[in-house]
C-alpha cells in the first residue's frame, strides 16, 4: 500500500450525431455534452456532480466529460476506479440516448477515451499525487523532468501522423516545465497550488504531461515506475541521498519532442554530450535497482523491446506498440500508403469506448476482449467501484455521507474536503464538516452527521 494518495482525471472526447426530424447530422461540442449530461442535470441540477463511489463527474472546459477518481492508495485501486470512470460515462451515455429516443429524438452519443481531436486541440490525463508540503516544489520538478520527459516511451498511447506514428499524444501540446495553465502553455506539471487536503501538511503534484490509457499494463508501468522515482526525487529535493541518475537534460521541451517521434533520439545533456531517450529510462530503471512489485524487472524487459525494435515482443504491453503493429498490418492489408488518412480514422475507433449495445465498439477493446493484448482488472471489481469508493482514504467517509445525504433527501453540497448539509432537522440547520485528511477512515463528526440526517425526516414525493 502506497503511503501517499493517488487519483486520475480523465477528459474524454464526444462526438454526437442526429438524425432526427428535421436536422441531420454533427451536434456542437456544447451541444453533444448538454445530450449527454441531461440525466445528471436533472437528478442533481448540476452538471458537476460528486458519486457514491467517491469520485467526481462534470463538465470541463471544451464541452468535455471529465471523471476524476476517488483517492486511492494503491494502484490496483487506481486502476480500478479509472476503469470505472470509463464504464460510469459510457453507461451515462446509453442512458441520455435511450431518453433522447423516448422523446422522438434520435441521438448518437460517441466517448473516446484520447487526447487530441482532428482540430488539433488536446485535452487531458491529470495524474495527482500527494507530497509533503515542505518539500521545494522546483528541486522536486527538477529531479522529475528527464523520466517525464522520456516516460512517454514506456506508456503513450500513439498517434499517427502522416509522417509516422507519434508516441504521445500529449507531447506536442506541452511548453513549459511549470505553469499554473493547464489550457495554454500547457506545462508537465501544474503549479496551482489546490492540495485537496490540510494545506500546512499536503501538496498535490499535478502530472499533466501523461496520456490517456486503454492499456492498463501501460497504465500500471506509467503510475508504478513514476512512485518509484517520485520517492527518490523528494529525497533530492530534501537533500538527502538518492538513486536518481545525474542526468541533466540541456532542453526538456525540445526532448519532449524528440522523444516522442523517436525512442532512440539523441537528448542534448547540459555540459555537453547526449543520451538517447530510452537509455535515460534505462538509467532510471537500474539505478532503482529491483522492487516487491516487479515493476522495474518489467520496467526493463518494455525497455530491451523498444531498443531492439521488438514491437511484436511488447506490442500487448505498451500501447503506442499496439497502435503502431495495428495501423501497419491494416496498410499492409488494404495496401496503404503511411500516409493515407484512413489511417487516422482508424486511430480514431481505437480509442472509441462506444457506447454499443453489441459489446465494444472501439479497436482498443475489441483486442482486448479477444486477448490480444492484457487486461489486469476484473469485471466484477470494476462493477463494484461504480458504487463503492476504495474503503482506505478519505473518499469512504464521502461516499457514506453522500449515500446518506440521497437517503434520507438532505440539501447537501460536496467537494474533495468538506460536505455541507443544509436541513438538518430541528434547530440545527446547516452543519459544515472538512474532511482534510486524505488517509482518514473513521472521523466521529461522520458519525454524527450521519445519524443527524437520518433523525425525524421523511423524504418528499417529488424526490
Amino acid at each position: 500500500m502506497s503511503s501517499r494518495i493517488l487519483g486520475i482525471e480523465t477528459e474524454y472526447g464526444l462526438l454526437a450525431r442526429t438524425r432526427s426530424a428535421g436536422r441531420s447530422g454533427r451536434l456542437s461540442p456544447a451541444e453533444a455534452a448538454q445530450w449527454l449530461f441531461r440525466p445528471i442535470e436533472r437528478e442533481n441540477a448540476s452538471s458537476n456532480v460528486f458519486l457514491r463511489n467517491g469520485g467526481r463527474l462534470y463538465l470541463d472546459v471544451g464541452a468535455h466529460p471529465e471523471y476524476a477518481t476517488a483517492e486511492c492508495r494503491s494502484v490496483p485501486d487506481l486502476l480500478i476506479q479509472e476503469r470505472a470512470g470509463d464504464e460510469l460515462v459510457t453507461r451515462l451515455a446509453e442512458r441520455a440516448m435511450a431518453e433522447a429516443r423516448a422523446e422522438g429524438h434520435d441521438i448518437d452519443l460517441r466517448l473516446f477515451k484520447n487526447n487530441a481531436d482532428s482540430h488539433g486541440n488536446s485535452y487531458g490525463s491529470h495524474e495527482n499525487f500527494s507530497v509533503p508540503r515542505d518539500l521545494d516544489l522546483n528541486r522536486l520538478v527538477a529531479a522529475l523532468i528527464p523520466f517525464l520527459v522520456t516516460r512517454q516511451i514506456i506508456c503513450g498511447s500513439g498517434q499517427w501522423a502522416p509522417d509516422g506514428l507519434r508516441i504521445s499524444q500529449r507531447a506536442d501540446h506541452l511548453h513549459d516545465l511549470l505553469s499554473a495553465a493547464t489550457t495554454r502553455a500547457r506545462p508537465l506539471i501544474n503549479t496551482r497550488d489546490e492540495p485537496l487536503a490540510d494545506p500546512g501538511l499536503f501538496r498535490r503534484l499535478h502530472v499533466i504531461a501523461g496520456d490517456s490509457n486503454l492499456s492498463e499494463p501501460s497504465a500500471q508501468l506509467k503510475l508504478a515506475s513514476t512512485l518509484l522515482v517520485l520517492a527518490e526525487a523528494e529525497r533530492a529535493a530534501a537533500g538527502q541521498p538518492h538513486r536518481l541518475p545525474p542526468i541533466v537534460l540541456d532542453d526538456p521541451a525540445r526532448a519532449l519532442r524528440d522523444t516522442c517521434r523517436d525512442p532512440a533520439a539523441k537528448l542534448a545533456l547540459v555540459g555537453g554530450g547526449s543520451i538517447r531517450a530510452v537509455d535515460v529510462q534505462r538509467a532510471h530503471a537500474e539505478a532503482l535497482g529491483s522492487d516487491a512489485e516487479g515493476t522495474t524487472e518489467r520496467w526493463l524487459t518494455v525497455l530491451d523491446g523498444i531498443a531492439a525494435d521488438d514491437l511484436d515482443g511488447i506490442a500487448a504491453e505498451v500501447e503506442w506498440a499496439t497502435k503502431q503493429r495495428l495501423l501497419e498490418r491494416y496498410a499492409a492489408k488494404h495496401r496503404l500508403a503511411w500516409s493515407d488518412r484512413r489511417l487516422a480514422a482508424l486511430d480514431l475507433a481505437f480509442h472509441d469506448l462506444g457506447p454499443s449495445s453489441n459489446g465494444p465498439r472501439g479497436l482498443f477493446r475489441l483486442l482486448e476482449r479477444g486477448g490480444a493484448v492484457r487486461g489486469l482488472t476484473e469485471p466484477g471489481d470494476v462493477e463494484r467501484a461504480l458504487t463503492s469508493p476504495p474503503a482506505d482514504t478519505r473518499a469512504a467517509l464521502r461516499s457514506r455521507l453522500i449515500t446518506q445525504a440521497h437517503a434520507s433527501g438532505r440539501d447537501f453540497s460536496v467537494d474533495w474536503v468538506a460536505f455541507t448539509v443544509h436541513d438538518l432537522p430541528g434547530n440545527t440547520g446547516e452543519r459544515t464538516i472538512r474532511l482534510e485528511d486524505p488517509f482518514a477512515v473513521t472521523d466521529q463528526r461522520v458519525e454524527e452527521l450521519l445519524e443527524s440526517m437520518r433523525q425525524g425526516w421523511t423524504p418528499p414525493q417529488h424526490r
